[in-house]
């Protein structure tokens, strides 16, 4: 019996939008204006930050190159870093240093393929194919090939939470983290100040 099916088979696998071949020249009343997804404000805005998308502006519909709710991202340079597309993340334009993984497979959990994707199971998987000295770029058929194993949508679900629960624990540490070295170096500052 198979215990694993490649991600080609379960998702549709997109690469993203080459934004030079797209952009607008000039600005006309057709125009069609679409927040560009960009990691750093992601990020920033897991944390907290108020940071805004990019703007991007075409003169035809990009809306095959759009992320919605439940998708994946997957950047196609290492390290490898894969995004679960919540409310806030649709809607989205994403440029070709990503491709699109929108699962067509009910068996298969977003979230829980999510967590596969960044493995080290997965990481073996791609290593080989790995393209470039400088950046570390993974070719779009290979991504189709990874393997992913047949797992019931209970245990997926379980693994889900599992994964959840130490996400947001990650993000109190570093918080912890954080708040403490600033305490730190306004201590340090602070004794430094009744020194002169």
């Amino acid at each position: 019996m198979k215990r694993y099916v490649e991600l080609g088979d379960i998702a549709d696998i997109n690469v993203g939008v080459v934004l030079s071949r797209k952009e607008a020249t000039y600005r006309k009343s057709t125009s069609i204006s679409y927040d560009l997804f960009n990691l750093k404000i992601y990020e920033d805005k897991m944390t907290g930050s108020n940071s805004q998308y990019e703007k991007f502006t075409t003169d035809e519909s990009l809306d095959d190159y759009v992320i919605k709710e439940n998708d994946l991202l997957m950047r196609l340079a290492f390290p490898l870093k894969i995004i679960y597309a919540d409310k806030d993340l649709s809607g989205k334009l994403i440029s070709n240093q990503y491709v699109r993984v929108r699962l067509k497979n009910d068996d298969f959990r977003a979230k829980f393929v999510r967590w596969y994707l960044e493995s080290e199971d997965v990481y073996h998987q791609l290593e080989k194919y790995l393209v470039g000295t400088a950046v570390r770029t993974i070719p779009v058929v290979k991504i189709k090939e990874i393997r992913i194993p047949i797992v019931n949508k209970r245990k997926q679900i379980n693994i889900e939470k599992l994964v959840d629960i130490w996400n947001e624990q990650k993000i109190l540490f570093n918080n912890l983290v954080d708040n403490k070295e600033k305490l730190i170096n306004e201590s340090i500052k602070l004794i430094i100040k009744e020194e002169n």
